[in-house]
């Protein structure tokens, strides 16, 4: 039974492929318009042929009438549902990243010249779908994430109940877009400084009685200002002396696989969150290559991008 089901919508996915190949933006035309009846419709059918069987039956040409005038509005909702999603534009952000297991918020763009009625769009069918409200052309939509990595944005349902609900239209978007899940943060040992800041108060009052010859570009506020007064030939300032730059910390990950692997990526995460709150230089060694230590958000960035392709 899987099988089967898996068999069908592999073939499903393929005859959306065809009828709408990947692209950035896609504008909704008649070729990728689907309309199904909703719950509440099929139960409008089968009242509407219970009507036309006992207008026959009993030729009652009253209850013929109604069931005619409920087909007409039957019609007249199709057609308004095809015509609300017929011409509508959607484009979403190109590049998007989250945390694994986390729900990632993704801006959808909708353009029309007209205004639309009832628009919802949704990633999962697990996940509310996101309502468009007051014409806005842009909405936020959640999308799960589980597994880390470089992944394909997965169809983008737009769809709409308008007028009366009997219809569910929708179309399947494939939108060529990708997304970064990176390993969630998990919680290890608190990030030890190597340098050590404990006496640098202490410190910092020695290094000032440091005194060195008056250079061009010296501030004024360090000059000695008694002793150019004793002796103006030769001006001194006071003196404070480069401070060591921290080591930088290398993070490496084992050659290990599976669950362990998965362990060893989200402690890594968490380090490097931390380092770059601290503004601390941190590389990384995964897999024979190496990232020369640094820090800021392209550099975490980087590094956090290695961790996801894993």
């Amino acid at each position: 039974m899987k099988s089967v089901r898996h068999q069908f919508k592999h073939w499903f996915n393929n005859w959306l492929d065809k009828r709408q190949p990947k692209a950035r933006t896609v504008t909704l035309s008649q070729k990728i318009i689907y309309i199904l009846p909703s719950k509440f419709g099929l139960w409008y059918i089968l009242l509407l042929i219970l009507l036309y069987l006992l207008g026959t039956n009993y030729q009652n040409n009253l209850i013929l009438l109604m069931s005619y005038m409920l087909f007409s509005v039957l019609l007249l909702a199709l057609v308004l549902a095809w015509r609300n999603l017929h011409g509508l534009t959607v484009s979403c952000a190109p590049v998007l990243s989250a945390y694994a297991e986390e729900v990632l918020m993704v801006p959808v763009s909708l353009h029309s010249p007209q205004p639309r009625q009832q628009l919802q769009c949704n990633f999962s069918t697990n996940q509310p779908p996101s309502i468009l409200e007051d014409n806005r052309q842009q909405l936020m939509v959640p999308l799960p994430t589980t597994k880390r990595g470089f992944l394909p944005l997965p169809r983008l349902t737009v769809h709409s109940y308008f007028p009366f609900g009997l219809f569910n239209c929708k179309s399947l978007l494939n939108l060529d877009y990708h997304y970064w899940v990176f390993p969630k943060p998990l919680a290890t040992d608190p990030v030890v400084l190597n340098s050590d800041t404990s006496g640098s108060k202490n410190n910092s009052s020695e290094d000032f009685d440091t005194i060195r010859s008056y250079q061009a570009g010296d501030s004024l506020k360090l000059m000695l200002w008694k002793r150019l007064a004793r002796d103006p030939a030769n001006p001194a300032v006071k003196h404070a002396p480069s401070t060591p730059q921290p080591e930088p910390d290398w993070i490496t990950i084992p050659s290990v696989s599976g669950a362990a692997l998965e362990l060893a990526l989200s402690k890594a995460c968490y380090l490097m969150i931390q380092l770059e709150q601290r503004s601390k230089p941190y590389g990384l060694r995964i897999k024979g290559t190496s990232i020369s230590p640094s820090c800021g958000q392209p550099h975490l960035e980087r590094c956090l991008r290695e961790l996801a392709l894993c």
